[in-house]
């Protein structure tokens, strides 16, 4: 049996293979190049730049199992899947800590300045006073989507002296409560709130959830976080809301467009923004990739 690994994964996950099947390391293979040699493969290790459709599950004619070697599953056509009888797993909760911790490091970074007095001091402009920052203590930070991650950044936000209020409407009450967390409609919250911090995936009732309407009932000088995913925020309403000063400064791990090119939002001071690496630490990437490749094996019924 052989298994193409498209896109990098932790050494640990290839290793695994290795002790059981063949591994084909093909990182960044093209469109058509793997569509004329998907047919000798087993199953695929993929990550979020490879999307599976029909066209190349219908080329994988031995394809029996595809692993995501992360969250989302955006990018592959799962319903088709099924019906050829193609298992697709990925790792729900592989990189949770470290999103939320990426989350409370962006977080600290925009509302301290901590980019722009670090620029500034490296380009030898000592300046104490030219970055009055805002501290965490009692201020409310609220949540959009508080699932595995979100309740951990809620742990950490209580931990600052922050009060946490959440937006889940698929969330039972009783969690939230055992959290001593209020759970309110969208608007109430945003009408609350200092600091929004977004944990939402991509979908049809999730695209632009924060568009202009909602952050026009923000307070003025709140702040907007993004781990989610790209898209859940309206970036052009996002732009002209931090251009005009109604809000202090947004930080994201995550855009529409990935990687976006160039942007409007990159000449902002108040904004800032990282390459999708919440999931990028080391203990991380090692749990993803053992966790999906054993899924995958045990598919294939070799361990």
């Amino acid at each position: 049996m052989k298994i193409i690994i498209t896109e990098k994964v932790h050494e640990a996950g290839i290793k695994l293979i290795e002790k059981h099947v063949q591994a084909d390391i093909k990182y960044g293979i093209k469109r058509e190049e793997l569509l004329n040699c998907i047919k000798e493969y087993d199953a695929m290790i993929i990550r979020a730049d490879t999307p599976i459709d029909k066209e190349l599950m219908d080329a994988g004619c031995n394809l029996k199992a595809i692993g995501m070697a992360g969250i989302g599953l955006n990018h592959v056509d799962v319903e088709y899947a099924k019906k050829k009888g193609i298992g697709v797993y990925n790792v729900a909760d592989g990189s949770n800590d470290s999103v939320a911790e990426l989350t409370i490091a962006l977080m600290l970074n925009i509302v301290r300045k901590v980019s722009a007095a670090s620029y500034a001091t490296r380009n030898q402009k000592w300046d104490k006073h030219g970055f009055p920052g805002n501290q965490l203590k009692g201020k409310t930070m609220g949540i959009i989507a508080l699932g595995k991650i979100g309740s951990r950044v809620a742990g950490f936000c209580q931990a600052f002296g922050m009060k946490v209020i959440a937006y889940d409407p698929f969330l039972d009450p009783k969690i939230a409560e055992q959290m001593n967390i209020e759970l309110l409609e969208l608007d109430e919250l945003l009408k609350r709130v200092d600091i929004i911090s977004i944990h939402a995936p991509l979908t049809k009732g999730t695209y632009h959830l924060i568009g202009r309407k909602e952050i026009e009932i923000m307070k003025p000088c709140s702040f907007i976080l993004n781990l989610g995913r790209g898209g859940v925020v309206d970036e052009e309403a996002l732009y002209e809301a931090l251009k005009s000063g109604h809000l202090a400064g947004a930080a994201v791990d995550v855009m529409e467009k990935e990687p976006p090119g160039e942007s409007k939002l990159f000449e902002l001071d108040n904004f800032i923004a990282t390459p999708h690496i919440g999931a990028g630490t080391v203990e991380a990437q090692e749990h993803i990739a053992l966790s999906i490749v054993t899924k995958v094996l045990d598919h294939l019924q070799v361990i």
